[in-house]
Formats: C-alpha cells, structure tokens, sequence
C-alpha cells in the first residue's frame, strides 16, 4: 500500500507555517522602503477582477492565481485538468466529458449527491451544472483565445452566492478590441502513450469597425486521443457459477444466454470538442462600454477514461459503447458606466445545455447487461447589476442585486443489450416479474424549475491610509419545484410526485487588511459559504426492505443546505523592483450538516441527507522570482489536513468515523516550473519545464463496504521548447507526463466494480501558433 503519511501531519503543516514566518520576517526592511519604481524586468502584474472590480492581484486580499494568455500558452494547458491540478489546494476528478469534479481546501463530500462545493463562471456568468440526475460537472471551455483563469480559493459566497464554499473558478475569455486588427492561429498534432493521435485546429480574429466598434471571432476543433482499451470477451456462459448469485450460475435461476457479442474498441475514450465564440464590443467613450457575446461548445466521448483494474492498465471490460455529450451555448451582453462616483455594472445571460451519459452499469446489477443513460436539458437566465466605489478612498461600498431562473428535464430509459428472452427471464429474478416485449424495465422523467433571487453588499472604511476594514453580506431566497414520474418493473409500479421546497440563506464576510505599501499586503478575513440542498425523489416500493435497514419508511422530502465558515490569514509580498513575489494563507474551516449520500445495497438507488461535520486547515504558498531577465521560477505547494468531527449516519456505505480523512484529498500538493527565455539567430525563443506532486489519498472511508487503492502519490514532469521561425509564426515541441507516470487520480465508488479513473499518459507533440 502507498504510505499516506497519516502520521504526520502536525509536524508537516508546522514546518510550513515556520518556513512562511520565517520567509515574511527575513525579508530585510530596507525591502518595504523600497516601493520604489517596478524594474524592466519585473514580474508582469495581473489584473483580475475577483472581488468584482478590476485590480492588481497582490492587491487583492485573497488567496487566488491567476494565469494569463502567455502562461497558458507556455504550460501547454488546453483543459480545465491541466490548470487546475496545477494549483495549490486543488484538486480535479475529471471523468469525461462534463463529468468533472472539483475541490478546493478539501471541501468534498463522499457519496454526495448534491450540488458542487465550488462556483464555475464564464466571464460575468455563473454556470450551473444543472438540476436532476445526468447533470454532471461543468463544461470544459477549451482555453484558446481566453484572457485569463482565476482561481479564488475559500468561499466567495458574498459576492458568488450559492456553491462557492470551497471557491470559485473564472474563465474569461478575451473580448473585441476597440482599434486593433489581430489574428491568431494555433495547430497542433501529438501522440499519447499507450493511445493514439491527437490534434488540434484554432483561429481568432479581431476585427476593428470603426473608433467605437470592434468585432471579434473564435473557432476551435480538438480532437483528444483516447488512451483506454475496451475489451469485451461477449456474455459469459449461462452455467458457470456467478459470485453475485451466491456461486448459483444463470442457468440455475432460469435465465438463458444474454447473447451480447464480444467488442475490441481501441482508444475507447477518444473526445472531439468543436466550438466557437463571437462577441461586439461597443465604446463611444471612457465612461461606457457595452460587450454582446455568444459561445457554444460540444464535447462528444466516445468512452470513459476508466481503467478496470482486473483486465491490466489502461484497459476496461464494457458490454457497449459508453458515450458523453456536453453542449452548451451561452448569450451575454454586460454594461458598464464609469461615473466619477461609482461604476455601475449590469451583466445578462442566458445559458443552455445538454448532458448524456450513457453508461454500462452491468456491475451494479448482478452482471445483467445493463445501460443506463442520463439524459439532462436545462436553460438558466441570469441578471445582476452592482454599483462599486473606488475602493482607495477612506469609505467605499459595493453593493447589488442578482437573479437566476432555471428550468431542467431529464430522462433516464434504461436499456437492456440481451436477448428479449433474457430480459424477461433476468426481470423474474430480480423482481418477480416477467416482462413482455413491450412492458418497461425501468423509465424515468423530471421536471425541475429554480429561481434564485439575491441582494449583496460590502462596505469598507479605511481609518488610516494603511487599513481597510470592510464587511459584507449576501442575502438569498430560493425556490424549486420538482415533479417525476417513474415507472417500469424496477420500479415496483408507477410512481409520481411533486416537491417544492424553499430556502433563506445569509452569507457575510468580514476582513481587515493592512497595507503599508504598494508591495505588501497582509490581512485576515471570516467568510461564510454555502451549497443548496436538493429534494429527494421518493423511492420504488422495492427500496423498501433497504429502507427498513436504516429505520426508515420513506426518506427525508429535501435535503437542506450544508454550511461552512472558513477562517484565513494572508500576506502577500513582492521585492526587488518587483522581480520576486511571495503569498502565503493559512485557513481553517468548520463545515457542518454536510449533505451525504445513502447507497441503497439491494434496489439500485440512493438519496441524500444531511449529516455530520469536518473540518479542514491548511497553507497555501506561492512564490515568483525572475532572478535573471531570462529566467523565471514559480513554484507553489499546500498542506490540506480534512477529517471528519463526526461519525457519518450508520447505513450509508460511507463507512466514515470521525478523525478519519476525507477521500480523495491529498494533503500535500506541489507545483514548481522553470522558464528560458533566450536568442537564437535573432529569433526568440523559450524553454520550460514544469512538475507536480500529489501526495496519497484514500479513495473511500476506511469503514466503508467496499475497498480500493489508494489514489495519488505520483509526480509528472511536463516540458516545451519553443522558437520563432519568423516574428508573426512560433514553433513548439512538447512532452507531457515524460516518464509515462500512471496517475490513480480516484476509485468510482458508485459502481462495485473498482474501476480506476486514470490522468492521460505520456503525450509528445508540435505545435505551431501564428501571431498577426
């Protein structure tokens, strides 16, 4: 078993907290004399705009980073994976196409069916993952033609609302230029271990109309080498002996050959990704200015990247072609007047998508060759508008209103591979049931609606040049309405239902910062973050055994919103004109009633409740020096130290017992990379290399009801040269995860079969981009 360094923890986050302190008092105080004028060879400043208005990010008293379009380009990432395992206290599960899962600070649930613990926007957009069964993860905008990725670490729900507990991600994509022609193009092509080709094609073109009026265009098609085999041998014969039927064979219980033929799909999870976007921008003067936009992007998986641990690596055993589908579109139009008193901001939207997986699911039904797909359809409207104070003078506010209507439908129709003869035989034995031709085995559609209503503010006084103290409070009113209907034999009968439910939350912040020049900054901050609960769609009456087990007749109508506070210190520093930056936080997090999934053993569903408390601390560094004008270093790492404060509810699978760590997140995480930049016949040129390190992690409670190996513990090393062949055109080559590192990134405990989901093997490829 891999060492997951569970004995060590105090003394490991103690040798980080002293190396922080130490690194803050070393810095001599001839240093803070110095805000003197930025060297030509500092660092460049990043502008973000997480706290809603645009300013420096040292000067933003959060932990956050950032990367812009020339780190983007240079570190090779292209998806949401590859930035964000590239943060510190982050952590991505990415199972396919928009099925993704993100956690920051270790603000995860196991078994949770709920809503997810981090915000994802789009620019000015939140982006739901939708409501219902099948709506899972968010989209992965590919990062071509994108300005910047900002990652804020701890709950934003003042200013972000619901689901950014553990933190928000924003991707903004570049918008028209007002006066500018620019074209880009970017192709790529590389070859994946273990897989096979991929390749890339992109352009963007920004087109000026005039003084007050610029266009700009994008299109992109990513083809993604799959790196899993598919290996199916065909049904097994009807009378060998199957454990799941206690060593009886199918024979024995009267079900016949499932005639299912044998599959040998190579690269099973190959992925295309085509989109696009298009946005006006529109500037008569200083004071307005009014951007229009539309993206679209499809995402089509022709498998999962999941590995099935009995049939070697980067193999999987699956009666059919798996497939995922995420499209989605989004129109958006923001406003902004700059005042001499405030700025005045108004942001539109309005987001549709679709979501399918379709799923082999045999495992979970005694080896009956089942596929189950779940198909989500969900639209959101969304509107806020916010006035903001320049936050330098002795008293500034920032304060608004925001409002997100949601409509979702979703289908699940499951599907049976084998013979009707078999379907009919296999039902009498899972329900005592014969099925007809026409009889359904299992159906199931949802109507969801949602309307979020919310109004937010934060004000802040400076009674000193130096200090600011401000506060802040999101107030939120919810709404939903859900109606189902479930029929078919596994359902015991035909069901319907509607549930309505509605909720209050308040989330406030509070912080103080001291800054005592434009190079320092330190503070500490309170922030309260929430996630919504969801409603519980009744059970079949064949749950009902499994529900007497838990001392329950019918489960809970709702699940309420689960809640955390998150307490944090921060400084940030930036010396030697502006060649070396240093940020550091400590944070500690209390999280109570967290909503917790119940794995039903014998009917094939699950609900969730609320139950139990953890809690989370940790560190966050981050630390830049260009010792040279031709050499940059960055390097970041975090100490997450999650465990529960409370036994989880007797019953639910999860197995937890309290000081035990929470899966699927490591306690150690480090991110470095070296860049040379350097001259070659009068041609610019760069090479980087970058690693990082997971430390191990379980992949479920060690008392749940089932095992599996542990994930992490794996570094990978990435590298790429670049060079102009001419000023307009570069060149680059590249190799990621060189050593061909096997990355256990988690274990899929919804299905009990162990399946692995694997990070992409070694990857070699070229790259040329073009600059107009």
């Amino acid at each position: 078993m891999k060492n997951l360094e569970a004995a060590r923890p105090f003394r490991g986050s103690t040798r980080i907290l002293r190396l922080w302190m130490l690194g803050a008092a070393a810095m001599p105080a001839t240093v803070y004399a110095q805000a003197a004028p930025q060297s030509e060879e500092a660092i460049p400043e990043i502008v973000v705009t997480a706290q809603k208005r645009a300013e420096r990010i040292q000067d933003v008293p959060l932990s956050i980073t950032a990367l812009g379009t020339d780190a983007i380009e240079k570190r090779g990432y292209s998806r949401m994976g590859d930035y964000l395992l590239a943060q510190p206290s982050v952590v991505i599960l990415d199972s396919g196409a928009g099925r993704n899962t993100v956690v920051i600070r270790g603000v995860a649930a196991p078994g949770s069916t709920g809503n997810p613990t981090v915000a994802f926007y789009i620019g000015e957009t939140p982006v739901t993952n939708g409501l219902g069964f099948g709506a899972n993860g968010f989209p992965d905008l590919r990062t071509f033609d994108v300005e910047r990725v900002e990652v804020l670490r701890g709950p934003q729900g003042t200013l972000y609302g619901a689901g950014s507990m553990g933190g928000t991600i924003k991707v903004v994509p570049a918008e028209a230029l007002i006066g500018e022609w620019q074209v880009k193009g970017e192709a790529s092509v590389a070859s994946t271990a273990h897989g096979g080709i991929s390749h890339n094609v992109a352009g963007a073109l920004n087109l000026p109309l005039g003084e007050t009026l610029a266009a700009r265009v994008t299109a992109y098609h990513y083809r993604d080498a799959g790196f899993i085999d598919n290996y199916f041998s065909g049904s097994p014969d009807p009378d060998q002996p199957v454990a799941a039927l206690g060593g009886a064979s199918w024979t024995d219980v009267g079900v016949s050959a499932f005639g299912v033929p044998a599959r040998d799909d190579e690269n099973a999870n190959s992925t295309d990704i085509r989109g696009g976007r298009a946005s006006l921008t529109f500037k008569p003067n200083d004071q307005f200015k009014f951007v229009v936009g539309a993206l679209y992007q499809r995402a089509v998986a022709d498998g999962l990247p999941e590995n099935l641990p009995l049939a070697g690596d980067y193999v999987q055993s699956r009666m059919t072609q798996e497939r995922l589908k995420d499209s989605f579109q989004l129109y958006n139009a923001t406003a902004t007047v700059d005042l001499d008193v405030a700025t005045i901001t108004s942001a539109t939207a309005y987001l549709t998508r679709e979501q399918l997986q379709s799923r082999d699911v045999s495992a979970y039904f005694l080896g009956g060759p089942i596929v189950l797909p779940d198909d989500n359809k969900s639209k959101a409207f969304s509107q806020e508008i916010r006035v903001a104070t320049d936050p330098d003078k002795p008293l500034s506010v920032l304060f608004g209103g925001f409002f997100l209507h949601s409509k979702s439908n979703v289908l699940q129709d499951l599907q049976w591979l084998g013979t009707p003869a078999s379907r009919s035989e296999y039902a009498a034995v899972l329900t005592g049931t014969s099925l007809g031709p026409d009889d359904i085995f299992y159906r199931f559609t949802e109507r969801n609606k949602a309307d979020q209503l919310a109004a937010f503010g934060e004000i802040a006084v400076k009674p000193v040049d130096t200090v600011r103290i401000s506060a802040g409070l999101r107030i939120a009113k919810f709404e939903r309405t859900t109606s189902g209907f479930a029929e078919g034999a596994l359902n015991g009968g035909t069901d319907s239902y509607i549930i309505k439910a509605s909720e209050s939350v308040k989330t406030p912040n509070f912080q103080i910062e001291f800054k005592p020049d434009r190079n320092s900054l330190y503070y500490v901050r309170a922030a309260k973050g929430f996630r919504l609960g969801v409603p519980n769609n009744p059970l079949p009456s064949t749950c009902a055994a499994d529900l007497a087990a838990l001392g329950l007749t019918e489960v809970p109508a709702s699940v309420k919103s689960d809640t955390l506070w998150n307490y944090e210190a921060g400084i940030k520093r930036t010396f030697a004109g502006g060649r070396a930056s240093f940020n550091a936080s400590a944070f500690y997090i209390d999280w109570t009633d967290i909503q917790t999934g119940f794995v039903l053993p014998t009917c094939g569903f699950s609900f969730s409740g609320n139950a139990g408390k953890a809690t989370s601390k940790g560190v966050e560094l981050d630390f830049t020096v260009r010792p040279f004008s031709s050499v940059t270093i960055n390097a970041s790492g975090s100490f997450t130290d999650a465990k529960l404060e409370t036994d989880s509810p007797p019953g639910n699978g999860v197995g937890g017992r309290k000081g035990d760590r929470l899966p699927g997140i490591p306690r150690w995480s480090v991110q470095a990379g070296v860049q040379y930049d350097f001259s070659l016949f009068e041609r610019e040129g760069f090479a980087r290399v970058d690693g990082k390190y997971l430390s191990g992690y379980f992949n479920r409670f060690p008392g749940a009801t089932a095992t599996a190996e542990p994930g992490g513990d794996f570094a990978v090393f990435d590298a790429r040269l670049g060079l102009d062949i001419t000023p307009k055109i570069q060149a680059e080559v590249f190799a990621s995860n060189i050593f061909d590192t096997k990355q256990l990134l988690i274990v899929d405990t919804e299905i009990p079969d162990n399946r692995e989901l694997l990070g992409r093997p070694r990857t070699i490829g070229a790259t040329i981009r073009l600059n107009f």
